[in-house]
């Protein structure tokens, strides 16, 4: 397999990628839910709340890479299909590319103008670019968690449902492009 994609394939960079986000956004989703079992205030909440916020910091820089390879390469045509399916599914991708930038986003300046320091996995702090305002916070988690979160979720739910309607229904190739080939026995 090609660290590049192709015409006709993606290559192992774009997959890893692909898998990655995968991860992150499912991880900081656990991270964040984590938090609810410990009462606010303590020290297991603030440890799970770092961590989502260190995996939401981790997407949104490294969807920059992501774009950037994506736009720098082939990308594998679409497989044959009607119409109305490949504009659908050029939709949905661009719209989670813009999750991926929309929703850490929100969250990093959320925790700015709430005042609560945003850490790279303890590693070094971002630096803070507003003056905090406790109102400004609460309508930005407003938005990160009731607007941008539900989208997230959808978004990812129609794409892998689409994949597997792909691999199951269709029988075509669609899902097993962006899967790692087996080894030959």
């Amino acid at each position: 397999m090609s660290l590049r994609n192709t015409s006709a394939c993606w290559g192992i960079v774009a997959r890893s990628l692909h898998w990655l986000f995968f991860l992150l956004i499912v991880g900081a989703w656990y991270a964040v839910e984590m938090r609810e079992e410990f009462p606010k205030g303590s020290p297991g909440r603030g440890e799970w709340m770092s961590l989502h916020k260190a995996l939401g910091t981790t997407v949104f820089f490294l969807v920059w890479l992501r774009l950037g390879w994506r736009l720098t390469g082939d990308v594998p045509a679409p497989l044959p299909g009607p119409r109305w399916q490949q504009k659908t599914s050029a939709v949905v991708h661009g719209l989670l590319y813009v999750m991926m930038i929309a929703m850490p986003l929100s969250g990093l300046v959320m925790s700015q103008f709430a005042d609560r320091p945003v850490s790279w996995f303890g590693l070094f702090q971002i630096p803070v670019f507003v003056t905090p305002d406790k109102e400004v916070a609460e309508q930005i988690a407003d938005l990160h968690e009731e607007v941008l979160w539900p989208v997230l979720l959808t978004l990812v739910v129609v794409h892998g449902l689409a994949a597997l309607w792909h691999h199951f229904v269709l029988k075509d190739d669609t899902l097993r492009r962006m899967l790692f080939p087996r080894r030959p026995s």
